[in-house]
């Protein structure tokens, strides 16, 4: 299916939206995020909406919401006031700004550290535009592939706007990755990103990877300060470009981590279960049964969709680090959910805690809303 322009120009400006709101107050975006969720409960009705699009809406609020709070995951404070070791980057050091600000960051923090990564470096030109593969990391749910993409001095680049994912063997379509850059502040033609994916349940992990992908950039305008009406703001896209690279076979071999807890808590008037936690390099996955033991109507599957908000999960490290794992996204289930966050297995946590806002209220600042939040222990 081909994309229009006007559909590739909103597409570029769902990026540039993501670049500004990184000047949000965190305390300001929860309170907006609770309070349009408590508008929108107000406002919906009990009459012929499709299931499929409510869940879409859900999901869209969900991930809505990661990529909002995204920026703001942070690492908290250690118990501790020595100063912590950076540890050396190498070749990847541009992208560790990045790492701090991305929802996938503490994924793409532990692996680097970890050396769960591969180096790859391999480029592609079209025109004024240029897609470098710098380095990939995966294992049997996830794959993340760190990039460079850039424009000549001619046009400001604006964002990578696709970046679809297949198994260059097989041809099988892997996913459409969820691109996130960053502008660097010294450099209008340059931007450092990532792609995630994650992969299907038994589907084995592709030898060779191919990348589709396509960057917009700024048409320069021509007009001067003196205009009485500012020039609408066009765009310009670079030809799809394919990039094909091979895989580790290191990221083969399984890590993963699955732990049966059948932890039962009750929110918002409902019973919930958080029934299994599956625990890999890249990605740490919660899966939730709504009302166990009970039939329940699709309305009601909604309903304590909205009342279970799991928000990050709290890792704690042997020497005493806590850090943040985001919320990644989610998906429906016939029981109930399956929450994606990020993961930091590779250090070792001695300590999981999944924490969930509380429903039926608007926060006034995070402090409030962290002290009222459920906690359940994974390990």
């Amino acid at each position: 299916m081909r994309t229009s322009p006007e559909e590739k120009v909103l597409l570029a400006d769902a990026y540039q939206v993501e670049v500004e709101k990184q000047q949000l107050n965190p305390a300001d975006t929860a309170f907006a995020i609770q309070r349009g969720l408590a508008k929108a409960r107000a406002r919906r009705t009990t009459s012929g909406i499709p299931i499929k699009w409510i869940t879409a809406v859900l999901i869209t609020a969900i991930t809505a919401a990661c990529l909002l709070l995204g920026p703001y995951r942070g690492i908290m404070i250690p118990q501790t006031t020595a100063v912590e070791p950076v540890q050396d980057w190498g070749v990847l050091e541009p992208f560790r700004k990045l790492a701090d600000q991305d929802v996938n960051g503490s994924t793409i923090e532990s692996a680097i550290n970890n050396g769960y990564y591969q180096l790859v470096d391999r480029t592609l030109k079209s025109g004024i535009y240029q897609f470098t593969v710098n380095a990939v990391m995966a294992d049997e749910n996830k794959l993340i592939v760190l990039y460079t993409a850039k424009t000549d001095d001619t046009q400001e680049i604006y964002s990578v706007v696709n970046a679809k994912m297949t198994n260059a063997i097989t041809n099988n379509v892997l996913g459409d990755g969820n691109s996130r850059g960053m502008h660097t502040p010294d450099d209008e033609h340059t931007i450092y990103g990532q792609s995630a994916i994650e992969l299907r349940k038994n589907q084995p992990l592709p030898e060779q990877v191919m990348m589709n992908v396509q960057i917009s950039s700024v048409v320069p305008n021509k007009g001067t300060n003196s205009d009485a009406v500012d020039k609408e703001r066009k765009y310009q896209f670079s030809k799809k470009m394919d990039i094909t690279f091979n895989l580790d076979p290191k990221f083969s071999v399984p890590q993963t981590e699955v732990l049966e807890l059948n932890k039962v808590f009750t929110v918002g008037g409902y019973e919930a279960m958080l029934s299994e936690v599956e625990i890999s390099p890249l990605v740490t996955r919660a899966r939730f049964i709504y009302e166990p033991e009970k039939e329940i109507d699709y309305r009601t599957k909604l309903k304590i969709s909205d009342a279970v908000n799991p928000v990050k999960i709290v890792s704690t490290t042997k020497d005493g680090k806590q850090i943040e794992l985001s919320s990644v996204g989610g998906a429906g289930t016939e029981d109930g959910m399956i929450y994606s966050f990020s993961s930091n297995l590779l250090d070792d946590p001695q300590s999981l805690v999944l924490k969930l806002r509380a429903p039926g209220k608007v926060y006034n600042d995070l402090q409030e809303a962290e002290r009222e939040m459920i906690k359940l222990k994974i390990k």
